[in-house]
């Protein structure tokens, strides 16, 4: 009976369930899930068993490597004591408490201690000034001894003695002397302050252009505006005195000028004239803008005079 139940299989279910397949698939899935953790477990705890041996070794090592120069250490001691030479040397190489401090305090022998003051250079004291001698107390000088008093019968006049002049000198008029070079101007007059410039600001722009050679200018005042006018005239007259040619003052037809004073470029960056008058009011103080006008001719440099401010 037994040997046919081996023969003979039991019988087992033709037809197998969709829930049954749905059971096996999900056991199937956790024992992959347990796989995945046991693997990950092993690797985590190999990895951590590899650290702790390297470190192991490491430690290991630097005991070695201690030990040698300990040993090193005491046979260079021992060295020393044999040869009776080398004591002097000792002496000099052994540090004073005051550098051996660093190294009692942690810091390594390899490192950079800072030494003491006492070790710092310290330059010579200078000699004592010498001791105090109070000055003399002011003498008199001696009186001299005077003589016999002069009297007119001992001591003749002497007359003085006269060159005479030939007639022909006589008439010429004196050589006036000089002292030198300087020569009287023509005009001893003070300069006067325009209305809207200083002398001082006149005398600025002239020599600050004047530096920068001779070159044209064209001054334009706001339309029918005769304040505009005469403080275009003025900076005229400062121009005309650094050599600068000044193609006269007209008044301008655009739109009206702003206060002030605006410098007016064909391109950029500027001309060098065109700069240097910039620069000049500028300096002289005015309240002086720059503006680019591309119709305006490249080797002009113009001026837009409007209301001082």
């Amino acid at each position: 009976m037994c040997l046919g139940f081996l023969i003979k299989p039991p019988n087992l279910p033709r037809k197998v369930s969709p829930e049954l397949l749905q059971t096996f698939g999900v056991m199937a899935i956790g024992l992959g899930f347990v796989l995945i953790g046991l693997g990950g477990f092993s690797t985590y705890h190999a990895s951590q068993k590899l650290q702790h041996e390297a470190e192991l070794r490491q430690v290991e090592q630097k005991g070695e490597m201690n030990a040698q120069i300990l040993t090193l250490m005491m046979k260079n001691q021992e060295l020393k004591s044999l040869d009776p030479g080398s004591k002097r040397e000792e002496s000099l190489e052994t540090p004073s408490p005051q550098m051996a401090a660093p190294v009692a305090q942690g810091v390594m022998p390899g490192a950079q201690a800072t030494p003491p003051a006492a070790y710092y250079y310290r330059p010579a004291s200078p000699p004592p000034p010498p001791p105090y001698t109070p000055y003399a107390p002011y003498a008199p000088p001696p009186p001299v001894a005077e003589g016999p008093p002069q009297t007119e019968a001992s001591s003749p006049a002497i007359a003085p003695e006269v060159t005479p002049v030939p007639p022909d000198a006589a008439m010429e008029p004196p050589e006036r002397p000089r002292s030198s070079d300087w020569e009287e101007p023509e005009s001893l007059e003070p300069e006067l302050p325009g209305r809207y410039l200083s002398v001082h600001q006149q005398h600025v722009i002239a020599d600050t252009l004047r530096a920068h050679g001779r070159h044209m200018v064209t001054i334009e005042s706001s339309y029918g505006d005769p304040v505009s006018r005469e403080f275009a005239e003025e900076l005229g007259k400062a121009f005309s005195e650094a050599d600068w040619l000044v193609r006269g003052i007209d008044e301008h037809r655009g739109l009206p000028l702003a206060s002030g004073v605006t410098v007016s470029a064909a391109s950029f960056p500027p001309a060098p004239e065109t700069r240097a008058m910039y620069e000049a009011l500028l300096s002289a103080g005015i309240a002086v803008t720059q503006q680019l006008d591309p119709k305006q001719n490249n080797s002009e440099t113009m001026v837009l005079v409007g209301t001082p401010l």
